[in-house]
């Protein structure tokens, strides 16, 4: 829950934007992938005959793999960014769930691509026979890595893609596909992963023993032999130093939000929320009204979970507007969205800086009044935030 309220609107917009589509670029090669594990279901030949169409594709195909390199390096230092601008670390549950997935996610996938790099300079194709021989005989705890990879990276993007789908206009339809593929997809996944790992293992194991009909490794790594440990000792202080630059770039992000908050001007406002019953607490400044409000244990409509995106948080200010900064760019354009009365503003956006605010929720908490036929204007139309 950042608030935006003092940044540019221009980067705003852009660092929502940019965070959608970096977001959905991943969440589309981690479908694939997962897509291609689940053949494993048949058989580790159907898993290989599909490899390059669902996987391989994004490391053959220049565009693709510098589009999904790109997308992840953005994508992580937005992350970095939306967690120097957050204003309090008590957040639902869910957005606890995708914050600490995406710390994981470069830590766990190094191994991973670093190795896939080895592999080739080795002069290795990197088949699912190999990669499955490497994580069910080789190295099971390498292969439990990457299900726990796969299964966070999973997790971070379906939350993502969930929350920006709940605030775009027929949500109720989409979800209604949405959620049974987000839990098929990933169940089918791990039992194709396991059934090929079942095949993989050699006869003499308790396994099928199974050979690709035409292995491209059959000759063996093209690589001199004296070569060969020394590529798989730079991949391995490859992928080290990828984790720690990864896991410092988030301490910076932590030390950074912290003199940010040390820095800014002290001071409570006296907030009181109207309703079924009436809520009055103190709110401490720099905290956006829906911010202080969870402090408080006060029940708060908000798809987005404060993106400023949904318009679910908007409230209307009986008293305290004065004190209160005028809608940015984005918000007016959420709030004309909703054809939003003139004295409604978004909770997510606004921050109490002194004097008495008293303001009523526009949705109940529960959504039971949530009326998407209320919007005069398409999203489209309105220059949408999502």
């Amino acid at each position: 829950m950042a608030s935006t309220a003092h940044v540019n609107p221009w980067l705003v917009s852009f660092r929502l934007r940019a965070m959608i589509a970096t977001g959905l670029v991943m969440f589309v090669f981690i479908t694939m992938h997962l897509a291609n594990l689940a053949l494993g279901l048949v058989s580790v030949q159907v898993m290989e005959d599909w490899r390059w169409a669902l996987s391989g594709i994004w490391s053959s195909v220049l565009p693709l793999k510098i589009l999904l390199q790109a997308s992840l390096v953005l994508h992580f230092l937005l992350a970095l960014l939306s967690l120097y601008w957050r204003n309090t670390l008590r957040v639902p549950a869910y957005d606890m769930a995708q914050m600490i997935a995406g710390i994981l996610i470069i830590p766990l996938l190094a191994k991973h691509v670093f190795g896939v790099m080895a592999a080739k300079e080795i002069g290795l194709e990197p088949t699912y026979a190999l990669v499955l021989g490497q994580f069910w005989v080789v190295s099971p705890f390498d292969g439990l890595q990457q299900v726990v990879m796969l299964v966070v990276a999973w997790i971070h993007g379906a939350i993502g893609v969930y929350t920006w789908l709940q605030s775009r206009d027929g949500s109720t339809r989409i979800m209604r596909f949405f959620y049974p593929f987000v839990v098929a997809l990933p169940t089918l996944a791990m039992l194709g992963y396991v059934e090929a790992g079942r095949q993989i293992i050699p006869v003499s194991e308790g396994g099928m023993g199974f050979v690709l009909t035409t292995d491209p490794n059959a000759a063996g790594p093209t690589a001199a032999p004296d070569a060969i440990q020394a590529i798989i000792d730079k991949a391995n202080e490859r992928q080290k130093f990828a984790t720690r630059l990864s896991l410092g770039f988030i301490a910076l992000a932590f030390l950074a939000r912290w003199l940010r908050l040390r820095s800014m001007k002290k001071g409570v406002a006296r907030v009181t929320y109207r309703g079924a019953r009436t809520e009055t607490f103190e709110a401490e400044a720099g905290l956006t009204l829906l911010e202080a409000a969870r402090n408080n244990n006060l029940p708060h409509a908000s798809v987005c979970r404060g993106r400023g995106r949904c318009g679910t948080c908007r409230v209307t200010v009986f008293t305290g507007a004065e004190n209160l900064a005028p809608p940015t760019d984005m918000e007016a354009k959420v709030l004309a969205h909703w054809n939003a009365g003139p004295n409604e503003r978004l909770a997510c956006q606004i921050k109490p800086t002194g004097g008495p605010l008293e303001v009523e929720r526009v949705i109940e908490p529960d959504y039971s009044n949530l009326d998407y036929s209320e919007k005069r204007r398409p999203l489209e139309q309105s220059e949408g935030t999502v």
